[in-house]
């Protein structure tokens, strides 16, 4: 009987799998524009780059590669969020893009458990100074720059956009100015982020440039060397909570208005 159970559950669960990765088009190898409102999935690897210009539109990529080939016509940004509403990335594998995921004056846009090996900027938004346009969320993105094309100024960027939401997401091996770079980017919400192996030379883990109100809770940044390389620049008024910097000179918490529980350590071997 108890297999009889396990094997019902088994198959509840591969249906309830079907079921989130439907869609109601499978977009062709060569389409490079999303025009209408709607569900739609990649079912195979492609070097052509995706632009969305509709309302209401989820881009599942299943798991598929974006990968990036030089002088294909393309302005070398992977997924492009152009224009529109309520939009939804997920699943997508990008490699070598000057931008691997780009959010233009969007309202609502998730982006969400996606990879990217990026040559460039991992994931931005540049949003259109409405604040009641805006909320970005991104959410379970993994950016990694151990390729051949690692310098960007920030792996995330967050440009003119009220109230992003950035959780969980995973930075390593970034070695530009900021790993994340908050710009005109005001009541952030930063939680369980880990900005991992950042190169030391004056760079910063978080940079908040008129973003006011951040919350930082439970992230962590750790640098190779605690040499010449900061955690948080622009904190002024920022909460911080709970945090683990390791190998951040200086960490940046003391410019938090509310700071609890951080954690900061220098370890050089």
């Amino acid at each position: 009987m108890r297999n009889f159970i396990h094997a019902g559950l088994a198959l509840a669960c591969l249906a309830g799998a079907g079921s989130a990765l439907a869609c109601d088009t499978v977009l062709d190898p060569d389409r490079r524009f999303i025009d209408q409102p709607g569900k739609y999935c990649l079912a195979a690897d492609r070097t052509a780059p995706v632009a969305i210009l509709a309302d209401n539109v989820e881009l599942d990529c299943a798991g598929h590669r974006l990968t990036w080939t030089p002088g294909d016509g393309n302005d070398g940004i992977g997924v492009h969020l152009r224009r529109g509403d309520k939009a939804t990335v997920r699943n997508c594998r990008l490699y070598g893009w000057s931008y691997g995921i780009l959010v233009s004056e969007r309202g609502n846009a998730q982006v969400i458990n996606n990879t990217v090996d990026a040559g460039g900027i991992g994931i931005a938004v540049q949003g259109s100074d409405r604040p009641q346009d805006e909320n970005a969320r991104l959410i379970g993105n993994r950016i990694f720059y151990y390729g051949p094309g690692n310098g960007a100024n920030a792996a995330i960027e967050i440009q003119h956009a009220a109230k992003p939401v950035l959780i969980n997401n995973v930075v390593a091996g970034f070695r530009g100015w900021s790993a994340i770079w908050l710009d005109r980017a005001p009541d952030a919400r930063l939680t369980g982020n880990q900005l991992l192996d950042l190169n030391e030379g004056g760079s910063a883990a978080v940079r908040m440039e008129y973003s006011p109100r951040a919350h930082l809770v439970h992230n962590t940044a750790m640098l190779r060397r605690g040499l010449s390389g900061r955690g948080l620049v622009g904190a002024l008024d920022a909460t911080c909570v709970e945090n683990v910097f390791i190998n951040t000179s200086p960490s940046g918490f003391d410019e938090c208005s509310v700071k609890r529980d951080n954690v900061e350590q220098i370890v050089n071997d």
